[in-house]
């Protein structure tokens, strides 16, 4: 063992062998360090350089930065603080520092900071888009907004303050000025692969799939290293059917980023059972890396989840799941909240008469709705396998045109802004769908609005849907109360209350169609529908496989594989993981579950 002596001398040994080398030297190795991945030798190298160079900020900003390079940002914190103590006005120490506290959850330290470095800073621009990116980081797109609006009167050819305005506009659904936004960061710096990533989420989501695919393969192709540009090809690879391509791009994607844990989990969805064994042990891998109840962690769980239930594991596979709901629980509460408040103003509603007549040219609306997971998206895939309906996805349009105003429900001011936002669609589209699930709490205003609409209410076993959900991860947040399963039942019974009350008024207005009866019978159950929506039945309706249209939810990998009754009574063998699902689930509601 070594004496207090001896260690005293190693030391100084050390510091003697650092202090040997000129400054830029070891500013040159670390460097090299950093730009190699050697973020812990880049670590070490730093700090002892500055032990040896106390007055030299550059060093403390260098252990700064390979601390952060190596996931350890609150530590580079405390590095970058020193740093700044020593040159109070470096901009690029600054900014590391408000990066690193707003990557570490501490966005309100890094507004006080940054309202104290506005004061004497010049360039202001920079200091107001690290503000917005502390408001994004809590979920305030609106804020972060006003804030980029303040950095673009500073600097209006900022780039990259255009593109996160384009982030935070369409966060909150202004997806035309969120496109005008990437256009015009794109017109200043046309290869920025962050932003070609982005457009093409936006054109996406504008029914533009192809022109949204040729984005993202630009940004690729500037850069086939950047992490962001490959995970969005492989969900549009995904959107289009291209499975094998997408698996590829996945897989190219963990070679970039080792252990990532969206790339793990769309793998876990879709892999092949050759591959399950490794699998497996990459996501054990990451999990035993990862900080737990994290969003990586949650991810991650659900991968596992389902890759143990491919193995047969139900045990395993059902604490996987229920470790990683539990890292997306903690907002479940106020989103059921939220949305039962949502549906009691719908329902409270009387809309009014005056209600628009539907013009011979206008497309029919067919709302396809329920709750998520019941079939929803297959109805589509069946509907829109027809030559003259346009699958239009989840359309937000309704809930957005309710609840962002307090203005009174006006039926034809309603169904004109509606219409005003829908994408374009072919030439001879005879009907649309609109196939949002949350439709459910608005059938009244909806109807008012479009006299000729078709009301398609999909239904499914609440238990089967329940364990779909929790088997899922949904990325919009106000999906969260999947993640909880008192509040998942919440959910639930609300929409049952919301059906029967719409049912009391609408009666065969609403065409009830069961899940299991598709799957037992998909030509017959066609056949309803193609009746319902007032089209003349084709047989491709009932074989939404083929249908080759993109297809944007969670149920991307589920319509491809054809009709089948697999999960029909699926829970059953999790009755036990389920229980307090089941045991929320209001007996008066749900009078015929046995």
């Amino acid at each position: 063992m070594k004496g207090r002596g001896s260690g005293d001398s190693f030391n100084a040994a050390f510091k003697g062998a650092i202090m040997a080398e000129h400054p830029q030297v070891l500013a040159d190795r670390i460097m090299g360090q950093l730009n190699g991945g050697q973020f812990k030798a880049a670590f070490k190298t730093a700090r002892g350089a500055a032990k040896a160079y106390p007055s030299e900020a550059f060093f403390f900003n260098l252990a700064g930065m390979a601390l952060a390079q190596s996931g350890d940002e609150r530590e580079a914190a405390q590095w970058f603080r020193k740093a700044l103590r020593l040159t109070p006005q470096n901009p690029d120490i600054q900014g590391n520092l408000l990066k690193a506290l707003i990557n570490t959850g501490q966005g309100k330290i890094a507004r006080d900071l940054i309202a104290k470095m506005l004061t004497k800073r010049k360039d202001k621009a920079a200091l107001w888009f690290l503000e917005a990116l502390s408001w994004l980081g809590e979920g305030q797109p609106h804020k972060a907004e006003a804030s980029l609006d303040l950095a673009l009167q500073e600097n209006p050819r900022m780039a990259n303050a255009l593109n996160l305005r384009g982030v935070t506009r369409f966060e909150q659904g202004r997806e035309a000025q969120a496109l005008a936004d990437y256009e015009s960061a794109l017109a200043i710096d046309p290869n920025a692969p962050d932003c070609l990533s982005n457009l093409s989420i936006v054109l996406d989501r504008l029914h533009r799939p192809q022109e949204a695919l040729e984005a993202v393969e630009k940004a690729v192709s500037l850069n086939p290293r950047h992490v962001i540009a490959v995970q969005r090809l492989a969900v549009m690879q995904n959107e289009f059917g291209r499975k094998d391509d997408a698996r590829a791009t996945y897989r190219r994607l963990l070679n970039l980023a080792p252990g990532h844990s969206e790339a793990l989990l769309e793998l876990a969805l879709m892999h092949e059972a050759n591959d399950r064994a490794a699998l497996i042990a990459q996501v054990s891998a990451a999990l035993k890396v990862t900080r737990k109840n994290s969003a990586e962690a949650g991810l991650l769980g659900i991968a596992m989840g389902h890759l143990l239930l491919k193995s047969g594991d139900l045990s395993g596979s059902d604490s996987a799941f229920a470790a990683g709901n539990a890292a997306f629980a903690a907002p479940a509460r106020a989103v059921t909240d939220q949305a039962a408040a949502m549906a009691e103003k719908a329902m409270a509603l009387c809309p009014d008469t005056n209600t628009p007549a539907a013009s011979p040219a206008d497309p029919r609306p067919v709302f396809v709705l329920g709750l998520p997971r019941s079939g929803t998206t297959l109805v589509e895939q069946m509907l829109s396998a027809h030559p003259s309906v346009f699958g239009a996805g989840e359309l937000p349009f309704a809930g957005r045109l309710m609840h962002d105003t307090d203005a009174p429900f006006g039926a034809q001011t309603f169904a004109a802004h509606y219409r005003t936002a829908l994408p374009p669609m072919p030439e001879g589209t005879q009907a649309f769908v609109d196939k949002m699930p949350s439709n459910f709490m608005y059938i009244g205003p909806l109807l008012a609005a479009f006299p000729n609409a078709a009301i398609l209410h999909i239904r499914r076993d609440p238990r089967d849907v329940a364990l779909s959900m929790w088997r899922t991860w949904f990325s919009a947040p106000a999906m969260a109360y999947t993640c909880d399963q008192a509040q998942m039942a919440r959910y639930i019974n609300l929409y049952a209350r919301c059906m029967a009350h719409w049912q009391a008024l609408f009666g065969d207005r609403i065409t009830h169609i069961d899940y299991e009866q598709v799957v037992a019978d998909p030509e017959g159950q066609s056949k309803r529908m193609a009746m319902a929506a007032g089209l003349d039945w084709v047989p491709d309706m009932a074989a939404p496989e083929k249908n080759t249209a993109q297809v944007l939810t969670a149920s991307v990998n589920q319509v491809r594989e054809g009709v089948h009754k697999r999960s029909v009574g699926g829970w059953r063998a999790h009755a036990d993981a389920l229980k307090q699902l089941r045991n929320g689930l209001d007996p008066a509601l749900w009078p015929d579950l046995d």
